[in-house]
């Protein structure tokens, strides 16, 4: 008895102890206490912009080759040239080329390229979506922690190109200047390459033939 009773004395001495070198803290003061980091989307899209896009826009295919080969052979060119997210059948396009401004629009202008005299209409309106985001091919969803902070990487890069590109293509497009542009256009892949394409551009430089703009 007495042997069981030592033994239950050590056992107690021995949890009061552990007990006691507890520290207990209220859940919500050591959650106020942790460190926490915000994600900011306007400054990811801004480095995506200044450091990453560049490079991307200078290794995209030529407006010309990428129309040849979609109207030629759209699975081949889609395959290649393509980028997308996951299991989507919609594919981005990122490309450049340069042309000469034939109409404009509210919405966009309309440009015959060089050289195919094929037509385009870059946007200046409704602004929105997972295009250049995705087109880029440098925005990789597996850097996420959640769709929220993901998609709001697309909000920021539509409002750099509202803030940064459209204006400049307002203010100083007229018919008949040449454009020197890269953009990203959005193609399904159950669906028939359109007659003219449209892309939300992300360079833009208009000539008179004499200065950019």
């Amino acid at each position: 008895m007495k042997k069981t009773l030592n033994y239950i004395v050590g056992s107690i001495g021995i949890l009061l102890i552990i007990f006691l070198s507890l520290k207990v803290e209220n859940l919500q003061e050591h959650q106020a206490k942790a460190p926490t980091t915000i994600f900011d989307a306007n400054e990811y899209a801004n480095h995506f912009w200044t450091e990453k896009l560049p490079q991307r826009i200078s290794e995209a295919p030529d407006a010309n080759l990428l129309l040849t080969k979609l109207n030629e052979n759209p699975n081949m060119a889609i395959s290649t040239y393509g980028k997308k997210l996951g299991i989507s059948k919609t594919y981005y396009f990122l490309f450049q080329g340069n042309g000469v401004i034939q109409a404009i629009d509210d919405e966009y202008l309309s440009v015959v390229l060089n050289n195919t005299q094929d037509t385009l209409h870059i946007a200046t309106a409704f602004i929105f979506g997972n295009a250049v985001r995705d087109g880029s091919g440098s925005v990789n969803i597996d850097n996420f922690i959640n769709m929220t902070d993901f998609n709001n990487v697309s909000i920021a890069i539509n409002k750099l190109v509202k803030e940064k590109i459209v204006p400049r293509l307002k203010k100083s497009a007229a018919i008949g200047k040449e454009i020197d542009f890269a953009g990203v256009a959005e193609l399904r892949e159950d669906q028939a390459i359109p007659e003219i394409l449209s892309i939300i551009p992300v360079k833009a430089n208009i000539s008179d033939g004499k200065t950019e703009q």
